[in-house]
Parts: C-alpha cells; structure tokens; sequence
C-alpha cells in the first residue's frame, strides 16, 4: 500500500508499507528528487512502488540509499532491475547488503526479509547528471547511516524517527545520534526529508536538545537510586499503545527500556 505527495516540480515524497487490516502498520517515507529515488520502500511494496514510478513516468537515473534497513532499502533490488540504474550505498553497508542476514520474525511480517543486492559505494561527492550528491556519516540510528545534501535538500533516512523519542532498538546509539544531528545541523539547507518527517534546522536543534533533556531525566532518577524498569514506568507510563505493541512483538528488542539504558550509557 502506497500513498504519496507532490512537495515540488520533479519532488514527490512516497510513503509505503504493507496493509493489514485496511492500514500499513508501519509507513516508511522514501523519496524521488529530480531522477534520484533516496530509499526505496520495504520488500513488501518494492513491486507496487516501482510500477507506481513507471505509471507517474518518473525517470530514474540513480537510487541512493541511507542505510541497510529493510524499510529502507528493500525495493533497491527491484529498481535496479527495473530501470537499470545504480544502487549507491554506505560503505558500511554493503557487506550487509550483499549478503543479508535473516532478520527477526517482527520486522519480517512488518516489512519483508531483504533480498541480495550489489551495490556501488558511495564517496563523498557524486555526480548523476546536472546534481551533485553530498554524502555525510550520521550513525546513530545505525552504524551506517548516511545523510545526503543535494542542492539545499538534505535527505536524513531515518536520523529522527521521533522528535521527542519514546523507545530504541538495541543497537541504536544515542550519543552518535546527538553527534550526527549536530553534524547536519551545520550544513547549508532548507528541510530535511526522513523516513518519518520533514524538519527544519531549529527542529533538528530541537531533537538534540529533547534528548539531552531526556538524558538529565534519567541520570537524575539514576542517582536517586531507581533501577532501569523503575525510570520506565517514571517517565513512559503514559505512551500510545501502539509503543507497548511493539515492545511485545518485538520481544524487547525495540523498547523504552532499551531507550532509558543508552541514555545512561552515554556518559
């Protein structure tokens, strides 16, 4: 299921995600700017996302990717065939790509099991016709996440999933997350387009400071001598449901807990 939004002339925002019960669980927003398609869906929807391309006779001259997640780049393999045009991705991520690992049950029911996929290495700067893609290291979501600045466009993937966040994955790092916003929040652009928003620069600012807020909280009620499950139930007893959902499909490894203990890893 696809749904989708002209932003501006040769600019569409594309957010997809399979349907249960009449609504995706869980949409991923990917984008096309100008002939680059930056993320590509999840496997689910790669077919109806790449016909959904053909039918608006976008011309596709390159697929650049953020990082390895599957809601990211599952439909990368589809559109390679498809159009035939380049995949570039993070260094960091090729291995990953080229041979994926089977991923957990929740994230394969949500979004589909990634495919094999060769990509091109990103450097730095890359020319695809007229625009030059600026690539910048913004870890934190994951170990290879990548930002890219084209013209005054700065396409994050999934840097901020939450402005003020409630959960984690295990392998989130916050600290490279608060780095990595401060990072982008010195480039020279207008909005930044993820995965589940649009953001100026003083909503980025904001984000950091939200989670060092967030940070203060914690260390506060650490000191007091409050166990990790005793912060949770302190500072996310009151979250939509949908979070306690995840946490139980999930089976922990996207949680608050998870959240409350890379705060107090940070330092």
């Amino acid at each position: 299921m696809l749904k989708w939004e002209r932003i501006a002339k040769d600019f569409i925002a594309i957010s997809a995600g399979k349907e249960y019960g009449g609504e995706p669980y869980y949409w991923t927003t990917f984008y096309y700017y100008k002939g680059l398609v930056i993320d590509t869906g999840c496997p689910y929807t790669a077919e109806e996302t790449a016909k959904f391309i053909e039918d608006m006779k976008l011309h596709v001259n390159a697929v650049f990717l953020t990082h390895h997640h599957e809601d990211h780049c599952g439909g990368a393999p589809a559109f390679k065939e498809r159009f035939g045009v380049e995949v570039f991705a993070p260094r960091n991520s090729l291995e990953i790509l080229a041979n994926p690992p089977e991923i957990p049950a929740y994230r394969r029911l949500v979004w589909g099991q990634p495919k094999t996929l060769k990509a091109t290495p990103l450097k730095y700067v890359v020319k695809v016709g007229y625009l030059t893609v600026k690539t910048f290291e913004t870890p934190g979501h994951s170990f290879d996440s990548v930002s890219f600045l084209v013209e005054d466009r700065l396409f994050i993937g999934d840097l901020v999933t939450n402005p003020s966040p409630v959960v984690a994955t295990r392998d989130e790092n916050i600290a490279e997350t608060v780095n990595s916003l401060r990072i982008v929040a010195n480039l020279d652009f207008k909005k930044a387009y993820g995965g589940h928003g649009i953001w100026d620069k003083n909503a980025l600012i904001k984000v950091s400071d939200n989670i060092l807020a967030l940070k203060a909280n914690v260390d506060a009620l650490c000191r007091r001598g409050l166990s990790t499950e005793q912060i949770v139930e302190r500072l996310f007893s009151k979250v939509p449901k949908k979070v306690l959902e995840i946490e139980v499909v999930s089976q922990g490894q996207c949680s608050r807990k998870n959240l409350v203990e890379a705060l107090l890893k940070m330092g």
